[in-house]
């Protein structure tokens, strides 16, 4: 019997997430666009990753509908842009700069530390959200002195680069690729 919605709930908030907007276009050319923690890397060869996305979003018929889209990963400091596109604002681009793709996707160009452009290759609805398995297209990575925007526990935060000239000091730290990281706390 699988556990009820509240625990499973409280199960994932305690995983920190990176947050990504999801943007595309839809059939008229209006970008669209929603927030989402739940994007994974699937393989590297080829380049794929993983959406999920609610079924009751209603960014989702584009996403449907263009089979394109962008993985725009929010660089620290962002969390009311996350706020915005979490929302069901009509209008999510109003005060966003971005720019357009070699297809005409949206990448939030100021906002994002990395992106990447995908051609929907496979979908699936394993339950109350659709899982869109993306091949990269185009994109970019961080550069060194980002650092993203994360959510944890219902909360926004982001995790720094330990400095590798501080004085040893005690405290919890997350090892990632061998490189200490350092919470540093809640953004408001």
């Amino acid at each position: 019997m699988p556990v009820d919605r509240d625990t499973f709930v409280e199960i994932m908030a305690s995983y920190p997430a990176g947050v990504a907007v999801v943007t595309t276009l839809d059939v008229d050319g209006t970008p669209r666009g929603l927030t989402t923690t739940a994007v994974s890397s699937v393989s590297a060869e080829p380049p794929l990753l993983l959406v999920c996305v609610d079924l009751t979003s209603r960014t989702l018929p584009a996403l449907r509908a263009g089979g394109r889209f962008v993985v725009n990963f929010l660089r620290e400091g962002r969390s009311e842009l996350a706020r915005v596109f979490a929302s069901k604002a009509e209008d999510k681009f109003e005060r966003v700069e971005w720019r357009a793709t070699e297809f005409g996707m949206p990448v939030l160009v100021a906002d994002a530390l990395a992106w990447a452009e995908c051609v929907t290759v496979h979908e699936i609805e394993p339950g109350d959200h659709v899982v869109l398995l993306g091949q990269v297209e185009d994109g970019a990575g961080a550069v060194d002195d980002d650092a993203p925007l994360m959510y944890y526990r219902r909360s926004w935060g982001v995790w720094k680069p330990a400095s590798r000239q501080a004085p040893t000091r005690e405290i919890p730290a997350l090892e990632v690729s061998g490189q200490d990281l350092l919470w540093e706390g809640a953004e408001l």
